[in-house]
């Protein structure tokens, strides 16, 4: 009887994790924006580092680590914000034309597996995000970050 609700809710279900997809994509790209500025900063740091003795994987874990660290607390702001933005809803409720939608209030399902592959998959894209800024920072040549001083 409501095969067209159905059909609107589950495209409309699609389009918001595409939508979920982008926004957590573009977060990756600030990720690794502020990482290569990190490198680019930091040249001499790495240098002396490298310098002293420190390896290509000890330079990548470091900008690794940062870069997952800022994924997480970005992770659990957003995963927060929308359990808080579901708990509202849930409780006040958005009110709907009946006539229109064969419902009075927006129903909400709080569902703890969405949530966790929403944070695996935001976790996975910061962590792919920290490869090419760690790469570039392990990779500097010691005499060229001591050079521009």
């Amino acid at each position: 009887m409501n095969r067209n609700l159905f059909s609107a809710l589950a495209m409309e279900k699609i389009v918001m994790a595409v939508i979920l997809g982008f926004i957590v994509l573009v977060a990756s790209f600030i990720i690794v924006a502020t990482l290569v500025m990190l490198v680019l900063e930091k040249t001499r740091e790495i240098a002396v580092l490298k310098s002293m003795g420190a390896g290509l994987p000890s330079i990548m874990k470091i900008f690794v680590a940062e870069g997952l660290v800022i994924g997480a607390v970005g992770t659990a702001f957003g995963l927060l914000l929308g359990l808080g933005t579901c708990l509202v809803i849930d409780k006040v409720g958005i009110p709907l034309d009946p006539e229109v939608y064969y419902i009075s209030n927006l129903p909400v399902l709080i569902e703890p597996g969405q949530f966790a592959l929403v944070a695996l998959a935001a976790l996975g894209l910061s962590y792919l995000a920290t490869i090419y800024p760690a790469t570039k920072g392990s990779r500097l040549k010691p005499v060229d970050g001591l050079r521009s001083e």
